[in-house]
């Protein structure tokens, strides 16, 4: 019987230094890392638990591998790989997952940032703010309630100058929440297109996708956000991504204007998938 074909995707090296990290302290099910790059580059240097993947030994792998256990495919800019996921999703492998960025990539996210901390610079404003949050000023990045960090408090409190002073002492625009969302889920709740602005300028990662696949571009269409929607499509979110149950913005938009705003998708579409 042929396997049920199931989809492959992409994820960020962010996310995927996330599931490593967290299948390392057994925090997370399983996981199954895939080295497509040459011999040679393997050789030299890989991520401890990759195995090395080739033309020869697919088959091999598609005979072992565990078909319910998530696939980590890096390559060497992030190309390759999702070949070789859609490789694996035709064999019906329930999560291959290519990484964004390739090897070189997933190696930084790997590294662990050193902790930024409050100067002898900072504002009034953002110290009064932190010490309400009972925030530490030595590592701000720790996370408090619900997995927020300060930056992502700010966002959602919708304060553009606190954003930015946090982002100018250095602190990773890339965390993400318990939700697994970032702060630009947080800022498009709190309706700041300015602190949008600030965080896509400081290499926020605009697609993310939270713990049930959702963007905050999703969640502009689903709250009825035309504006701010308008504005991730303005600054590069993609539109034909999907959630975990299949359904694009597009089929989230919860206003005539969310859907009018992404109506090019649905042409989109039909040019990439035609029937």
């Amino acid at each position: 019987m042929t396997p049920q074909r199931k989809a492959s995707r992409r994820i960020s090296a962010q996310e995927a230094a996330e599931r490593l990290l967290a299948h390392r302290c057994g925090t997370a099910p399983g996981v199954e890392v895939l080295d497509a790059r040459d011999l040679a580059h393997y050789r030299t240097a890989h991520i401890p638990e990759a195995g090395h993947l080739t033309q020869a030994n697919f088959g091999p792998l598609v005979r072992r591998l565990p078909r319910d256990v998530p696939l980590l495919i890096y390559c060497y800019h992030g190309n390759a790989s999702q070949g070789w996921a859609e490789a694996f999703a035709d064999f019906g492998f329930a999560e291959p997952l290519s990484v964004d960025g390739g090897f070189a990539a997933l190696v930084a996210a790997l590294e662990p940032p050193s902790a930024p901390s409050v100067t002898e610079s900072a504002s009034e404003a953002l110290l009064s703010f932190l010490a309400a949050q009972n925030a530490d000023t030595r590592a701000l990045d720790a996370p408090g309630r619900h997995g927020l960090t300060p930056l992502m408090r700010a966002a959602l409190d919708g304060s553009p100058a606190l954003v930015a002073e946090l982002i100018a002492a250095g602190v990773d625009v890339r965390a993400r929440n318990e939700d697994g969302n970032n702060a630009l889920w947080l800022a498009c709740v709190s309706d700041s297109p300015e602190i949008v602005r600030l965080l896509v300028d400081a290499g926020l990662d605009m697609d993310n996708r939270n713990l049930v696949g959702a963007t905050a571009l999703m969640y502009c269409a689903s709250a009825g956000k035309p504006a701010l929607l308008r504005l991730l499509l303005e600054l590069g979110a993609d539109p034909l991504l999907t959630n975990q149950d299949g359904a694009r913005a597009v089929d989230l938009a919860a206003t005539r204007d969310c859907l009018k705003a992404l109506r090019h998708t649905v042409r989109r579409l039909a040019e990439e998938f035609p029937t």
